[in-house]
């Protein structure tokens, strides 16, 4: 019989028959380490074939260092009398205006008189308005009441019948508006007044720029109002040297704006001293156009740039 793989070999020399069968031969070693090389081999391979080249000298990418745009308010004030709320500064439109003058409604109540002196200024930029009323709340005794803004500041004033009313109005702006930096310039009731915040008094006060008629230096109605509300402070310091610097925008020559700034700052200086505060502690000077807060490609630059500035020497 033959079977697949044998050898088989027949002797019939004494009628016995004698059959030798022949075997592969068991493999050896060597085939068998190299049975075990082969998947080693081509795991290498192929994971040369898939392992990406890093070049050392390749420029590294960074990622484009993106920062929140800087807030730039336009000046918005509201100052309260009593019962009387005075708004003044820029909005960029008639909608906007509209709407801040429905959330102070709701957020006064009916027996709030609201004086509107609002500018619409076309590019102004304006703060939301929904702290308005949580804002109002907290201050409802604060009687003389101011918020300022402008740019990325926001001024707190008046005069608080507690520190603990104090606190809660510069609660309720952080609340309202936590991007802002808030100055609480609000002073509690009977305690003597600090001349260190001077400034920033001053400056609040002036936020709105102080308006006088077009193209003059004769300062109207309103410009004598926002002037009169920095006299208090000022009186209050009697030791206080003030500079009164005008200033116009970039419409016009300089051989305009330069004695326009300066007669303006001159009229400020007369007013001032016409309300009892010492003719020696005033002095004027004008700027021109040399020296913009804003953008004076934007009627909302322009407007800004037209303003009076009162520095504490």
């Amino acid at each position: 019989m033959t079977g697949s793989g044998d050898a088989r070999v027949t002797a019939t020399a004494t009628q016995w028959r004698t059959e030798s069968r022949f075997y592969r031969r068991s493999p050896g070693w060597g085939w068998l380490a190299g049975l075990l090389l082969v998947p080693l081999l081509f795991g290498w391979i192929g994971a040369s074939v898939v392992k990406p080249t890093v070049d050392v000298n390749a420029p590294s990418v960074s990622m484009p260092d993106v920062s929140m745009p800087s807030l730039n308010f336009s000046p918005l004030s509201i100052l309260r009398n009593g019962n009387d709320f005075t708004l003044s500064g820029f909005l960029p439109d008639l909608g906007v205006k509209e709407k801040l003058l429905s959330v102070l409604t709701a957020a006064l109540g009916p027996a709030a008189n609201l004086i509107d002196k609002i500018d619409i200024t076309p590019g102004a930029t304006a703060p939301d308005f929904g702290g308005f009323e949580a804002l109002f709340k907290a201050a409802v005794d604060v009687p003389d009441f101011q918020f300022t803004v402008e740019g990325d500041t926001m001024t707190l004033s008046g005069i608080a019948p507690s520190e603990e009313v104090r606190a809660a109005v510069e609660a309720a702006a952080k609340a309202g508006w936590p991007d802002v930096t808030i100055i609480n310039n609000i002073s509690l009731e009977g305690a003597p007044v600090s001349c260190d915040n001077l400034q920033t008094t001053i400056d609040a006060d002036l936020a709105v720029p102080v308006k006088f008629q077009t193209g003059s230096d004769v300062l109207t109605a309103d410009g004598q109002q926002q002037l009169m509300a920095v006299v208090p402070a000022v009186k209050a310091c009697p030791d206080a040297r003030l500079t009164v610097i005008g200033h116009t925008d970039n419409t016009g020559t300089d051989a305009i704006n330069g004695p326009l700034s300066e007669n303006r700052a001159r009229a400020v200086v007369a007013y001032l001293e016409s309300q009892g505060i010492p003719a020696d502690s005033l002095t004027s000077e004008g700027a021109g156009a040399t020296q913009p807060v804003a953008d004076n490609d934007t009627e909302a630059g322009r407007a800004q740039n037209r303003r009076t500035e009162i520095k504490v020497n």
